[in-house]
């Protein structure tokens, strides 16, 4: 665009000492070169300030790493690659034998201690007639009812264990979290399913819109605003520009970002500029059915001001006119 522009000056230069026949020499070439970069520059600058453009714009999806309650050896694996999944569906199986003899175990000790429990209950109202009649002591009533006490303690222990126990059992059995899919399937039988956080088995993909966001100079700042109107071209789409609006502007970005650690925090390891991050929402959604726009594809977006709107003009058809290169230039 930016040869274009020029291109367009230099010919109104021809045609203008052509038609007025102004004297050729340094002071009038000069002359029309100087108002050319200036011109040039003015437009250039204010576009990128007012009407700005990223070209740092990507399609993104939620995922969550799958991972499991316990750990264990995957006997089978149900998933299959980018299959529609509902809620609670089956993904993957862990061995059921440790967790199934440790049910078994407690459950024996559960009706171990009820036993122990109704034969102290009937030896605590035992030896209360007898000492009624004079026949037992109060220490002997005193020691049952110790007995008694401890087995109700035990028989509580045992059935908050089989709670857990059962609890894991049933996580042998890994199911979707939500509806969506999976992908990139690495997970075969054999493999060791372990609990570590954000250290997936599987990736899942959640049944949700994709979300578009764009990452912009610091600048233009001011300028970019929940609201404004947009467009998008699509890397994947070549040629077509989609009307949008800026939706959210963030407030941080990862340069702005403090974690507490045992170390401060050195200038010189301080990363480099950030950018403004900003969700941006397509007007008419329809537009892109049938288009095949998968999750991190790149896009070119400009947000368009009311400051200096007439710049918005050339800054769509520079837009444009990258789009259009994506049908010759790939990557």
């Amino acid at each position: 665009m930016e040869t274009l522009i020029l291109l367009s000056y230099i010919a109104l230069c021809i045609i203008t000492f052509k038609v007025f026949k102004l004297p050729k020499n340094k002071w009038t070439i000069t002359t029309a070169s100087v108002i050319g970069l200036l011109l040039m520059g003015w437009i250039f600058l204010y576009m990128a300030m007012y009407q700005p453009v990223s070209r740092m714009a990507r399609v993104v999806s939620i995922t969550t790493p799958i991972t499991s309650q316990v750990s264990g050896l995957i006997t089978d694996v149900y998933v299959k690659p980018n299959q529609p999944m509902k809620k609670g569906d089956a993904l993957y199986q862990i061995d059921k034998t440790p967790f199934s003899d440790k049910v078994a175990r407690v459950n024996a000790d559960i009706k171990r201690t009820e036993v122990a429990v109704n034969f102290y209950n009937k030896e605590l109202t035992r030896y209360k007639k007898l000492g009624a009649k004079g026949f037992s002591s109060q220490e002997n009533v005193d020691n049952v009812q110790t007995q008694l006490l401890e087995q109700k303690a035990n028989l509580t222990k045992y059935q908050s264990q089989l709670r857990l126990a059962e609890f894991n059992l049933d996580c042998t059995t890994v199911v979707a979290p939500t509806d969506g899919y999976v992908t990139q399937i690495g997970l075969r039988p054999g493999m060791k399913s372990r609990t570590k956080p954000f250290q997936g088995n599987l990736t899942f993909v959640h049944k949700e819109d994709k979300q578009l966001f764009a990452a912009f100079p610091q600048a233009p700042a001011r300028y970019i605003k929940a609201g404004y109107p947009a467009e998008v071209t699509f890397h994947t789409f070549p040629g077509h520009a989609f009307k949008a609006h800026v939706v959210q502007v963030n407030d941080i970005f990862a340069q702005g970002s403090f974690m507490p650690s045992g170390k401060m925090l050195a200038a010189e390891n301080t990363q480099g500029n950030g950018r403004i991050i900003t969700k941006i929402v397509i007007d008419d959604p329809s537009l892109l059915k049938g288009v095949p726009i998968p999750a991190g594809t790149d896009a070119h977006v400009a947000v368009y001001s009311p400051q200096w709107e007439m710049f918005s003009v050339v800054r769509k058809i520079i837009l444009r006119m990258q789009s259009w290169e994506n049908w010759v230039f790939q990557g």
